[in-house]
């Protein structure tokens, strides 16, 4: 249905601009868009069309909230794990076991970190002293 009224659309812009008595053209096909709307039998199905949407709002939008409340349950509920489980790694206490099993805390994996240097753009790099590979040897 839409695309036979952006088809009849487009012709009738299409003929009242192509059209060489442009004005009257374009006021008889006013005149006949009138006709056509005003006809009982476009009414009804205008109505139709209407009552329907109107029916069907409440239940569409009662659909919308629930599906958008489980949504942010859903969120919320992931958001507090992914919370927790972060504050667990960050504290050192993930559960209480590590990941070789040993059941420590999991402080290996941040130990190395803590003396670690930030590299930024200003850092000096001198790319005239190549490193060698494992193995070459060099005078």
């Amino acid at each position: 249905m839409l695309k036979r009224l952006i088809f009849v659309t487009g012709f009738g812009v299409g003929f009242v601009v192509g059209s060489a008595s442009g004005r009257q053209s374009y006021e008889a096909l006013k005149q006949n868009a009138l006709k056509t709307w005003q006809d009982p039998k476009v009414q009804d199905k205008v109505s139709e069309g209407t009552d329907w949407v109107k029916s069907e709002v409440p239940v569409v939008g009662g659909k919308l909230a629930d599906t958008a409340k489980k949504a942010a349950d859903s969120v919320g509920t992931k958001a507090s794990d992914a919370s927790s489980t972060v504050k667990g790694k960050v504290s050192g206490a993930s559960g209480g076991q590590d990941s070789s099993g040993s059941g420590g805390t999991s402080d290996s994996g941040y130990a190395d970190l803590q003396g670690a240097k930030p590299v930024t753009p200003e850092s000096p790099m001198d790319p005239a002293e190549p490193h060698p590979a494992p193995g070459d040897m060099q005078d």
